[in-house]
């Protein structure tokens, strides 16, 4: 979960201590927070005095593991000042890419994950991190970009951020 705006939230079971039906615990939530939320029931309420915006991600219950990726490199091992980790538990990884006009990345992989455009108006995708095969996208704020590990160029790649302005984007990626 990426929390766009702040929100004030009454959430009732879990991860509070109560059970549905029940009055839940208030929390406040700044923009930019990344809790995650145990796979359960659970009751939000806006009880803030603005509208909140959330993003979240939850898998098929039969959606497949990606496995094992020979010689699998972590961009945010490769590229840390463009890629951070919000907040991750065994199955998943919260994180955001941010790029100057300009810049670019290392070679790295994924796994499947969605993209979330908070900022930005193009990159250049680079399969394999193959110059010859670059990929203009145009970018619009508040697009949602399924990017599976099987749809090329999603798995590994070189991305520049090509655009006007600078490139701001969460994501969420399996683990496994």
């Amino acid at each position: 979960m990426y929390f766009i705006t702040d929100c004030k939230l009454k959430i009732a079971g879990p991860p509070t201590p109560t059970k549905l039906g029940e009055e839940g615990g208030v929390a406040e939530v700044p923009a930019g927070a990344a809790p995650i939320f145990p796979a359960m029931a659970h009751q939000v309420e806006n009880v803030g005095d603005a509208v909140g915006k959330a993003i979240f991600v939850e898998p098929y219950p039969n959606c497949k593991a990606c496995g094992e990726v020979a010689g699998y490199i972590s961009p945010f091992e490769v590229s840390p000042g463009c890629y951070k980790i919000l907040a991750e538990d065994d199955d998943w990884i919260t994180g955001v890419l941010t790029m100057a006009v300009g810049e670019k990345d290392l070679l790295h992989h994924h796994k499947d994950h969605l993209i979330y455009v908070l900022e930005g108006d193009g990159v250049t995708i680079y399969p394999g991190g193959d110059e010859s095969a670059a990929m203009v996208v145009p970018l619009q704020v508040g697009a949602g970009i399924p990017a599976p590990m099987s749809a090329p160029p999603f798995a590994k790649h070189t991305l520049l951020n090509s655009g006007t302005v600078p490139l701001k984007m969460v994501f969420f990626e399996a683990k496994k």
